[in-house]
């Protein structure tokens, strides 16, 4: 999203919050008051209950409401164990400024929304349980041991795709079968 001396500006900036797996860090239809800079680990983002879109190190949490100071559109929940940092909407807005990366910020916005318009889309549920797994495994650091693990059970997976448990098993096999999955328990990517 923006030079590495500002991210480095605005993780200075905040406060560091740690999250384990599972927790959430932002929930939706809440106040504004902050958002978070994810420094690592992968989180969902989900509207209700579904599934709208997932983020990882160096994704900003929270930037709609922080731009327009309305209530979260989303709740945000840690899959694996997270570092992120807490910013004021003011101290967001400031670090941007002094840089001129306002721009920046509004494509990175958009591309956002572009992201999540895919996400839930009315694909096929082989498709939307393919995209959102290599997704997933996409967003894992470079340094994460286990990066083709997926750190959803099939229950969460399901429940954030809007499927039933039995329709993303099923599929889960289909995968593994075509070689796309090396095992469903854990969910793990075939190298």
């Amino acid at each position: 999203m923006v030079p590495v001396v500002v991210w480095n500006e605005l993780r200075g900036t905040g406060i560091r919050r740690d999250f384990k797996a599972n927790e959430t860090l932002l929930v939706e239809g809440a106040p504004d008051t902050s958002l978070l800079v994810l420094q690592r680990g992968r989180v969902r983002v989900l509207n209700s209950t579904l599934l709208v879109a997932v983020r990882g190190s160096g994704d900003v949490l929270g930037e709609m409401s922080a731009q327009d100071g309305g209530t979260r559109s989303a709740t945000v929940v840690a899959m694996e164990s997270c570092v992120a940092f807490s910013l004021s909407r003011a101290a967001f807005k400031r670090v941007l400024e002094r840089h001129k990366v306002g721009d920046q910020l509004g494509q990175y916005v958009v591309a956002k929304l572009r992201e999540t318009v895919t996400e839930v889309s009315s694909r096929g549920t082989e498709a939307r349980v393919r995209d959102v797994l290599e997704r997933i495994a996409r967003l894992a650091e470079t340094d994460h041991p286990k990066p083709l693990t997926i750190p959803l059970s099939q229950s969460k997976l399901a429940e954030s795709l809007g499927l039933s448990r039995n329709a993303v098993a099923k599929v889960l096999v289909q995968l593994c079968d075509q070689n796309y999955l090396a095992s469903t328990n854990p969910i793990c990517l075939a190298e």
